[in-house]
């Protein structure tokens, strides 16, 4: 007897496209093509972005076509987020949003509620169960792993199962890992893999992805429909599996970090996430805060229409550990999540009357520790002074990018102003470079802060005894490191003292670092610039440039322009930072890492300056 089959069908997020409409025409064409040949019943998730250029761009009665097609059971369309996020990320309120959107354009369109819930991340947790019901769904799509984890078993898994959490409850239907990779590539062997899902006259679940260039749709397809047809594969709608079949039993906890969003297969939550990509957390916490600052300041319709701005920056690519404009590892993707954010910050500004400067202590990362939110009209950074004065967020609110934007394969973050003393000795540029990237001298003690308010703007002085090691000695250096910010102007400045406290003398290098994620999307020969003149700079070897005044860096993809004056002239270390794709030919450029830094002599007791001017504006 041949098996009987559940198709899923689903384009991975749409964001990640440069061309939808030509994907979403080549779509449209091909689901008409299996309604055409009477051979396939199948569900199919399309995210809310989908669905609108579905819209503008189906021929007339197309859209009549697919309501038949839903009407007779050929056809399933599957709900879920707009942006396809994955939900226990975020607040219940922005996971209300997102189920509402998405469904709200599948009544409009087709007048249908979905009875099923998809999410192409395939993560679950719980909580899920009540968000789901409360949205009327009658059941999810969930990893087959994870319901063999809360079963105990290694067996194949297919039907349904219930599971209940604070009264509520909700179907979950297992798509069948072994099996969907056994079809999607060709394996001689699917048959015998699909026995034990069928057994009983049960139906498999088979998620399949479209693929996302518009020209494979088509021959995708066709791939299909011959292959159901060749075989003589009977096909149902996840829906009819669900009406048909009776249940499978209960499970009492069920939980899945989630398929294809760079974790290992050890993970427990998609939360992990946060725990191992800084750069993924950071956007992460951003989100948050303007999600609960709005909360707080805003009502009705401003509230609702500030969400909605949100929405877009829950899309799963700003949250996978990935390439190929699939995740983060991608510039463009990490440029797109920081836009959203930075043009939605920018509208919240405006909503709540904000001029001037604003500084918020508060516990900005959800780690225990607080932090220094700091922001003008110009620009907005985060200092963290429990480790080492440094930012881990320096936005460019006009160009709408983050300054700090870069990724490091080790797994720390980017940053800037992070302060190093190195020995006195010669060196090298690639052995310079090597020393920042290990955090070799780095000044990280905690700081104490004090808030000075003037009536040109603030600043917030930094006060920290530290202790780096040159060679066998270890110096006792006080640091004074403060930021004066302007409340009119685009621009900020850095100030270090250095105090010598021990009696011995001190020699060595005194820098800051700041690891920049521009020229990561494009570049030319003209975009670095050292006194106005354009650095001899191949993108590939770091380089030391010695007594310079000035240095600037325009980003002509981003918008972004970024310049440091200098009071003294300072040497500069300039080198690329490569990574996130330490197996592939060539590397891809992250970003450029700067590092002024000037050799310091101090005898005992004796005191050094360093002052820079940092301005931030669009290119």
């Amino acid at each position: 007897m041949k098996p009987t089959l559940s198709f899923v069908l689903q384009l991975p997020p749409s964001t990640a496209y440069a061309k939808l409409e030509s994907v979403v025409e080549n779509l449209l064409s091909g689901i008409c093509m299996m309604l055409d040949s009477g051979k396939v019943k199948f569900s199919l998730f399309m995210d809310g972005p989908t669905l609108e250029v579905a819209n503008k761009v189906a021929r007339p009665l197309m859209f009549g076509k697919l309501r038949r097609a839903i009407e007779d059971g050929s056809l399933e369309l599957l709900g879920g987020g707009f942006y396809d996020p994955m939900l226990p990320l975020f607040p219940t309120e922005l996971q209300s949003m997102q189920l509402k959107k998405h469904g709200k354009l599948l009544w409009k369109h087709f007048g249908i509620e979905p009875s099923g819930y998809f999410n192409s991340s395939m993560v679950w947790e719980m909580e899920m169960t009540e968000l789901l019901a409360k949205h009327r769904f009658e059941y999810a799509l969930v990893q087959e792993a994870s319901l063999q984890d809360a079963l105990g078993r290694t067996t194949p898994v297919s039907g349904w199962y219930t599971v209940e959490d604070k009264g509520s409850f909700m179907r979950v239907v297992p798509v069948s890992q072994k099996l969907s990779e056994a079809i999607a590539n060709d394996d001689f062997q699917w048959e015998q893999i699909a026995e034990p899902y069928c057994r009983d006259g049960k139906s498999a679940v088979v998620g399949l992805n479209i693929p996302p260039q518009p020209g494979d749709i088509i021959p995708f397809f066709e791939r299909l429909i011959e292959f159901v047809e060749m075989n003589e594969i009977s096909t149902k709608t996840v829906a009819s599996l669900v009406a048909d079949q009776s249940s499978e039993g209960r499970v009492s906890f069920l939980l899945s970090s989630g398929s294809k969003i760079g974790l290992p297969a050890a993970a427990k939550t998609c939360r992990e996430l946060l725990i191992r990509r800084p750069e993924v957390n950071l956007l992460h916490k951003m989100l948050l805060s303007q999600f609960h600052r709005a909360a707080a300041f805003l009502k009705g319709h401003e509230r609702d229409d500030f969400f909605e701005m949100l929405l877009p920056a829950m899309s799963p690519i700003y949250y996978r550990d990935m390439q190929d404009s699939e995740g983060m590892r991608t510039p463009m993707v990490r440029w797109w999540g920081s836009r959203f954010l930075l043009q939605a910050a920018n509208r919240l500004t405006d909503l709540v009357s904000f001029d001037g400067i604003r500084l918020d202590i508060a516990d900005f990362m959800l780690e225990g520790n607080k932090c220094i939110w700091a922001e003008n009209h110009s620009y907005s950074f985060l200092l963290n002074y429990l480790d080492g004065g440094i930012l881990n967020i320096l936005n460019a609110k006009a160009a709408e990018n983050s300054i700090l934007g870069s990724w490091r394969d080790d797994g720390n973050p980017s940053a800037g102003f992070v302060d190093f003393m190195i020995p006195n000795v010669e060196l090298k540029a690639e052995k310079l470079d090597q020393i920042l990237s290990d955090r070799e001298g780095v000044l990280s003690a905690r700081y104490e802060y004090q808030i000075k308010r003037h009536d040109a703007g603030t600043d917030i002085a930094l006060l920290s005894d530290q202790h780096p090691v040159l060679g066998t000695q270890t110096c006792d250096l006080h640091v004074e490191k403060t930021f004066g910010l302007s409340s009119t102007g685009s621009e900020f400045s850095v100030e270090y003292k250095l105090t010598n406290n021990s009696p011995e003398a001190v020699k060595g290098f005194f820098g800051t670092l700041l690891d920049t994620g521009l020229l990561a999307c494009g570049y030319t020969a003209k975009d670095i610039l050292v006194d106005g003149v354009p650095l001899m700079f191949n993108f590939r070897d770091p380089l030391i440039f010695p007594d310079a005044s000035k240095f600037e860096i325009s980003d002509m993809v981003t918008s972004s322009k970024i310049q440091l004056e200098f009071e003294k002239k300072t040497s500069l270390l300039i080198s690329p930072i490569f990574g996130a794709s330490a197996l592939a030919a060539p590397e891809a450029l992250q970003g450029i890492r700067v590092f002024p830094f000037q050799k310091v002599s101090l005898a005992g007791q004796a005191e050094s300056t360093l002052r820079l001017t940092v301005k931030i504006s669009k290119r």
